[in-house]
């Protein structure tokens, strides 16, 4: 579902006269902020175990948006 998400979506900014390389450029771009700004938001919940299991779920989330690099 996803890959066809992103498909659609690099089929669209090539419409909208992107090159494939801009237009996968530019979603690994956004995707790469987007998974970095969750990243960050899980860092400030607090030190309890439930937020930590919180801030564990919105990592994950992050990581299948843009895994982050080992």
């Amino acid at each position: 579902m996803a890959d066809d998400s992103r498909a659609r979506l690099i089929a669209y900014l090539c419409q909208a006269g992107l090159s494939t390389a801009r237009a996968n450029a530019v979603l690994n771009d956004y995707t790469l902020g987007l998974a970095g700004k969750q990243r960050a938001w899980a860092d400030t919940f607090g030190d309890t175990p439930a937020q930590q299991a919180v801030a564990s779920i919105v990592r994950e989330a992050a990581d299948l948006i843009a895994p982050e690099a080992a």
